[in-house]
């Protein structure tokens, strides 16, 4: 199973230390993988006005790249890169900052997904108080979301 580690890489994410939080939980989920508790690979993507996968090698120090949080996120390049249906499950890390447009194309691709295929963790303090709802976790809750998620199992 691919694990999409989606890390939200736009201006607001520069705010209040998010980057790196950000960069924490990401370190979190590498270790979990690395050290035998999720089974897969783990494939992160730079989440900004351009969606990519940018390498990583699992032990390797979170990439440089990702600390650089500037622009806004596309939702359209987003669902470009992960497709309709992606072929893996897509761990969202974002403060849930859009405009209404990219929040709108958002909505409905999470809703023409099968289920449980997107988790999102909101970071901040400021994150956006209209990301909420079934699939909408706190940077706390990292262990409970992995634990046997990727593996097609609902927690």
């Amino acid at each position: 199973m691919i694990l999409y580690l989606v890390c939200d890489i736009s201006g607001s994410m520069s705010e209040n230390g998010k980057c790196l939080i950000t960069r924490g939980l990401a370190r979190s989920v590498e270790q979990y993988y690395r050290l035998g508790y999720g089974k897969g690979e783990i494939k992160l993507v730079a989440w900004g006005e351009k969606a990519r996968i940018v390498e990583w090698i699992l032990d390797d120090e979170y990439p440089s790249e990702m600390l650089d949080c500037k622009g806004s996120a596309s939702a359209a390049s987003l669902i470009e890169l992960m497709g309709e249906q992606p072929d893996g499950k897509v761990l969202l890390i974002t403060d849930g900052f859009y405009p209404l447009d990219d929040a709108k194309a958002l909505k409905r691709w999470k809703d023409g997904l099968l289920q449980d295929t997107l988790r999102v963790i909101k970071v901040g303090a400021d994150a956006n108080p209209q990301l909420k709802g079934a699939g909408v976790f706190t940077p706390e809750d990292i262990f409970a979301i992995l634990d046997k998620w990727t593996e097609g199992s609902v927690t």
